[in-house]
């Protein structure tokens, strides 16, 4: 009796171990899910494929170009690249009239720069003209030389001083021969055109053979032309 009633205990502490065993396995399980973290997977970092990249990264700029311009020369009007002028001219004698158109020389000897002026301060003239009063009609052939001096040197303006000959060609009693004269000072002032225009004061004398003549104070205006 006494072994049977040993042999039930141990059957019953026997079952009862398994049991706390059984429930001590789960509980480490349940603490193992609990505590340990479940770590994601890292992502691996996003690609740009090489065509992509092309389209989306902007070409740099080209490089500058550089053009080479020649300098231009003003040909005049008809291209001849000749200097000219046109002038007027009121003789203050008898009222006498006149025009005159010329061509303009540079001077060779650049006798301007040999002075302390600019290289072109020099110029010849030479040309044909009408004039006309109440004494004497004149076709005259005119020769000037004229010196321009320092841009700006008289209160602003350009000054400059002229003198020449006036030969008839053709004139009152169909003579020709009669030797004159004139000499002149003035300035340039711009007035809008391509070029400054010339206005004079100074005193002429025209001749018509030996007989004729006509004098007096003169002013003059004279616009630059390049044909």
């Amino acid at each position: 009796m006494k072994k049977i009633i040993a042999l039930l205990i141990s059957l019953t502490l026997l079952l009862e171990g398994n049991a706390i065993l059984a429930q001590s396995k789960i509980i480490r399980k349940t603490i193992r899910k609990v505590v340990t973290p479940q770590i994601a997977p890292v992502q691996p970092p996003k690609t740009t494929a090489t065509s992509e990249v092309t389209e989306t990264v902007p070409l740099p700029p080209p490089p500058p170009t550089f053009e080479v311009r020649l300098p231009q020369t003003n040909k005049g009007v008809f291209g001849w690249g000749l200097n000219t002028d046109l002038t007027g001219k009121l003789l203050l004698g008898s009222i006498l009239l006149s025009a005159r158109g010329d061509v303009i020389f540079s001077d060779p000897l650049k006798l301007g720069e040999k002075m302390g002026l600019a290289e072109d301060a020099v110029e010849y003239k030479v040309g044909l003209g009408v004039a006309m009063s109440d004494k004497l009609k004149t076709i005259p052939l005119f020769a000037d030389m004229t010196l321009y001096l320092k841009e700006g040197s008289l209160f602003g303006l350009d000054p400059m001083v002229g003198a020449g000959l006036i030969f008839n060609l053709y004139g009152t009693g169909r003579v020709s021969g009669g030797l004159g004269g004139q000499f002149y000072v003035g300035i340039l002032n711009d007035f809008g055109f391509a070029d400054k225009t010339l206005i004079t004061l100074g005193y002429g004398t025209y001749n018509v053979g030996g007989s004729l003549s006509d004098s007096g104070l003169q002013i003059a205006i004279s616009q630059p032309l390049k044909l």
